[in-house]
């Protein structure tokens, strides 16, 4: 989580975010299908491979509501891969969307274009959204150089299944953002850095900051800043070692206690302002 100005504080906060696990979906659908079809109504352009399942999917729900989208391809730009997805290509073109590729015409897929072609993806996007990954497949590596670059990486809840083994695997070593909630996957294009002591009531509060990047947090939530007490018996509070400037910005949720940040610690947020379609979880 970087350095802090205490003792134990750090390590505390680190085992209770770890210890919050989303809670149970409160809507039928699976949350895969709530992250794969819910981008295409935000005004945002879906940038994705030609791939069988999520990609070609993210297509083709865009293309239902008249969305350009923008197809990353892992040969020249005169083919499709997969072959039997041409179709799709030509309709992304004639929707108004583009196709992009690093190779020239007449080079075909391989293992090394397959990768290449996921770190284009994810140096193209504001942000990554994983939502079903073996580990160590081609997908992940869109996702290791989101990590790479510094881009905001949603990964969808694990389900214990190998094929979620890399959405796992992110979110146990805290680099992704773990949500099965849409709405987060709109926010996150919009997450920043911000100082500890300039966030606002109603940010969204996704991860620490510091010089290796993001530290996502198991679930994130709501700010809801107040000033530190250094005489509060919360027994979090006590815990800072040189109280210097420090703001508090959780009181009670998601935890019994208080959630105390030196003012200068970096945080990675969503602004209230950017939360329009609101249903984030308090």
């Amino acid at each position: 989580m970087g350095p802090r100005p205490r003792s134990t504080c750090a390590a505390d906060r680190q085992l209770r975010r770890r210890d919050r696990q989303p809670g149970p979906h409160r809507t039928g659908r699976h949350p895969r299908a709530r992250l794969r079809h819910r981008p295409r109504r935000s005004g945002h352009t879906v940038t994705a491979t030609l791939a069988y399942g999520v990609d070609s999917t993210a297509h083709q729900a865009a293309a239902e509501t008249g969305r350009a989208t923008l197809a990353v391809l892992p040969r020249g730009l005169d083919g499709a891969h997969p072959h039997a997805h041409a179709p799709l290509l030509r309709s992304i073109l004639d929707n108004g969307g583009a196709a992009v590729s690093l190779y020239r015409p007449g080079t075909d897929a391989s293992g090394a274009t397959l990768k290449a072609s996921a770190a284009l993806l994810a140096a193209l996007a504001r942000a990554v959204i994983l939502v079903e990954a073996l580990d160590h497949v081609v997908a992940m590596h869109a996702a290791e150089t989101a990590i790479d670059l510094h881009r905001p990486l949603l990964a969808a809840p694990a389900t214990g299944d190998v094929r979620s083994s890399g959405n796992a695997r992110l979110i146990d070593k805290q680099l992704a953002a773990n949500s099965p909630d849409p709405h987060l996957a709109l926010a996150l294009p919009h997450a920043r850095v911000s100082r500890a002591g300039d966030v606002a009531d109603g940010d969204l509060l996704l991860a620490a900051v510091g010089k290796d990047g993001a530290d996502y947090f198991i679930t994130s939530y709501i700010a809801h800043p107040e000033p530190f007490d250094p005489s509060c018996k919360c027994g979090v509070c006590c815990l800072i070692a040189k109280p210097g400037e420090v703001v508090v910005l959780s009181q009670g949720d998601p935890w019994e206690s208080c959630d105390p940040w030196p003012a200068d610690d970096l945080l990675l947020i969503v602004s209230a302002q950017r939360l329009t379609d609101r249903p984030l979880e308090e």
